[in-house]
């Protein structure tokens, strides 16, 4: 995984649609997903365009959320805000 102060490059393995490949998810996407994704507790989520079943999507924006608060925690604020959203950290 390649890492900066407002993106992450996620691998993911290779499945039933697509070869092995790495997906870059920035500041915005985590934002966007907590807004619009992240409600309901079954069913398909997409992060960046990673979409799957909710399990695995959900453990990657949480692991990028809290990469984030630790690396860059006021453009995440500015972000969540830019969503709509009051940030609680």
């Amino acid at each position: 995984m390649a890492n900066g102060k407002t993106f992450i490059d996620v691998n993911l393995a290779e499945d039933w649609q697509y070869p092995a490949r790495a997906v870059r998810v920035r500041i915005a996407d985590v934002a966007k997903y907590f807004k619009t994704e992240a409600r309901s507790m079954s069913g398909c989520r997409s992060l960046a365009g990673i979409v799957g079943d909710w399990r695995p999507i959900d453990n990657i924006a949480q692991d990028c959320l809290e990469y984030f608060k630790e690396v860059n925690v006021e453009a995440l604020r500015r972000e969540a805000r830019r969503e709509g959203m009051e940030p609680k950290f």
